[in-house]
């Protein structure tokens, strides 16, 4: 049976060669031409079985999927080989203290309002942000953490604590491992409800300013940076996490955590610490992207903020 994809062309050049043909020879062009409609009808009728449409539709489904698994690939293969975005250095966007007392000598914002977030599920959720403080105008401020929180998620689940969110190995061992935490990351300073900028606390500017959320690793001058964990009851974290950086080109480097937390009932100040050996990568572009990254971080939780320890603000 022939294909009878172009039925009405095969019709057309019949119907013009049947022109000025003898009666057989015409006779002959019609039956093909008859041959070619039947083979059209059986073609149609395949096509549009329920079989046939089925399989169509799975291919298209497969097809599609493939091209969907592709796409995919080529964006972990270019964000594997991309180098990481780190900005220039404006330190113009700081304000540091000049001791752990709670004071900017410099500020220059007005009063402005403390808070923090995570205490409800989604952010316009109400109750998700609380007050903790003020800005007075000549720079000085107090903090006030909520006494009761309703902490949502265990240590064990909770993806600071834990080796694997940022694609690292290891091992973390918790006592007590159903008690619950709730991690700040960040407190916001606000203006009329307007966000203005961050408060942290840590031994320099630089410490803030080399950290990469996103890529979970820091560079620059030796130092910590303390955050504030609220955990439910008496429990510790304890273990190593190697996160495998792999950018090519020579450019890869492993950074070890290493957890040795003792947390108590309440709020605690945890320090993420980084000093000692590093491995200097040069990503190419001037003497900007040339950077150190530090082979190991501890965390710790200590019982006071620290005397070199210094309150920082990033503005916005």
């Amino acid at each position: 049976m022939r294909t009878p994809i172009y039925l009405a062309t095969i019709l057309t050049l019949l119907g013009m060669a049947c022109k000025g043909r003898a009666p057989e020879e015409q006779k002959m062009m019609e039956d093909m031409g008859k041959e070619a409609m039947e083979a059209q009808r059986q073609y149609d009728s395949v096509m549009k079985s329920p079989q046939v449409k089925k399989i169509m539709q799975q291919t298209e489904a497969m097809e599609a999927q493939t091209k969907i698994d592709w796409n995919k690939r080529n964006a972990e293969k270019q964000k594997k080989n991309q180098k990481p975005n780190i900005p220039k250095k404006n330190y113009e966007a700081y304000v540091i203290s000049k001791s752990n007392t709670k004071k900017f000598d410099n500020w220059s914002y007005g009063e402005a309002d403390i808070t923090m977030g995570g205490f409800a599920s989604r952010q316009t959720d109400p109750g998700y942000n609380k007050k903790i403080g003020t800005i007075k105008v000549d720079g000085s401020f107090e903090i006030k953490l909520p006494e009761k929180v309703s902490p949502r998620s265990t240590i064990k689940e909770n993806r600071w604590l834990g080796c694997g969110y940022f694609g690292d190995k290891g091992k973390i061992d918790y006592s007590n491992s159903n008690t619950g935490v709730k991690e700040n990351r960040y407190i916001h300073i606000k203006i009329n409800d307007q966000l203005i900028g961050l408060l942290f606390m840590a031994s320099a500017i630089e410490v803030i300013d080399g950290w990469n959320p996103l890529q979970h690793h820091y560079h620059d001058i030796p130092g910590y940076r303390l955050e504030w964990f609220y955990v439910g009851g008496e429990t510790s974290a304890k273990g190593r996490c190697v996160k495998e950086n792999r950018y090519g080109e020579g450019k890869d480097f492993d950074i070890t955590t290493v957890f040795d937390m003792q947390l108590k009932p309440g709020w605690n100040l945890v320090k993420r610490e980084f000093d000692g050996p590093r491995i200097n990568i040069d990503w190419g572009e001037g003497e900007h992207n040339k950077h150190s990254y530090y082979k190991e971080e501890k965390i710790t939780a200590v019982t006071l903020l620290p005397a070199d320890a210094k309150w920082v603000f990033k503005a916005n």
